[in-house]
């Protein structure tokens, strides 16, 4: 008798265990799916950020180098022409052309991370094609940047001829 009662207690109290146990591997495989997902999401936002803010910078920068040839153009056209204020141009050109050469290598590494990154890890075509119009932005953007670059170099040698 005490062997049946000592097997219904080891039975009725095994019972709960077992269903915890499935119920909690259901849970832990829920969790764990929410957790791979969390982390598409993640890599996703992390590489369309660093791309938008790559093509950010890029056109910032070229916006700057634009205004400022258009200043040096205003003084040149003014005639108000300084050696000093040509120093400053020039060393301002200097910095900038220092400033494009670091901005290409850091192309090149967002470059070859976006495809190392594309090519291991399964992004869905919409986020594929997403990701790809950002990347081909780049080279616009640095297309733009060049311009103003040359733009500023014409301008800054006429403005340094004339004094």
């Amino acid at each position: 008798m005490n062997k049946i009662l000592f097997s219904l207690v080891f039975v009725l109290f095994s019972f709960p265990t077992y269903v915890y146990a499935q119920n909690s591997q259901e849970d832990l495989r829920a969790l764990i799916q929410k957790v791979d997902s969390l982390e598409h999401e993640l890599s996703y936002l992390k590489l369309s950020y660093d791309l938008q803010t790559l093509n950010y910078d890029i056109n910032m920068f070229a916006n700057e180098v634009y205004a400022r040839s258009i200043a040096i153009e205003l003084s040149f056209r003014h005639q108000n022409f300084d050696s000093r204020l040509g120093d400053m141009y020039q060393g301002y050109y200097e910095a900038c052309q220092s400033k494009k050469e670091s901005l290409e290598g850091l192309i090149d590494i967002r470059k070859k991370y976006f495809i190392l990154r594309t090519m291991t890890y399964p992004y869905s075509k919409t986020e594929l094609s997403t990701l790809k119009a950002s990347y081909d932005v780049i080279d616009d953007a640095y297309d733009t940047l060049e311009s103003s670059m040359d733009l500023l170099k014409v301008i800054l040698d006429a403005y340094l001829e004339a004094l």
